[in-house]
């Protein structure tokens, strides 16, 4: 069952000491797309289903990869689409 988008961010805002809904909701985006980018198989579906409508619009819609990103290159991408963020500032995000 998916969880409410109120709640999808509240969990977001206080996992990642975010000081604003605003800021979870642009880390979550960011986090989501790149994610959804590279997840391959049942497992994107799987965690699509879970999340909010809004947020699982936005995991499903980037053209699927052929195959998975490592762990550490997916930080590095992530870094790369969050301005001013450093792959530690990026790894605390996702």
């Amino acid at each position: 069952m998916s969880m409410r988008r109120e709640s999808f961010l509240a969990h977001v805002q206080e996992r990642g000491e975010y000081e604003t809904p605003e800021e979870a909701d642009r880390v979550a985006r960011v986090v989501l797309a790149l994610l959804g980018a590279h997840l391959v198989g049942s497992v994107r579906a799987e965690l699509a289903a879970r999340l909010p409508e809004t947020y699982a619009l936005i995991l499903l819609n980037p053209l699927q990869a052929a195959e998975p990103l490592s762990p550490e290159r997916f930080v590095r991408a992530t870094a790369a689409w969050i301005e001013g963020a450093t792959e530690k500032t990026a790894l605390w995000d996702i």
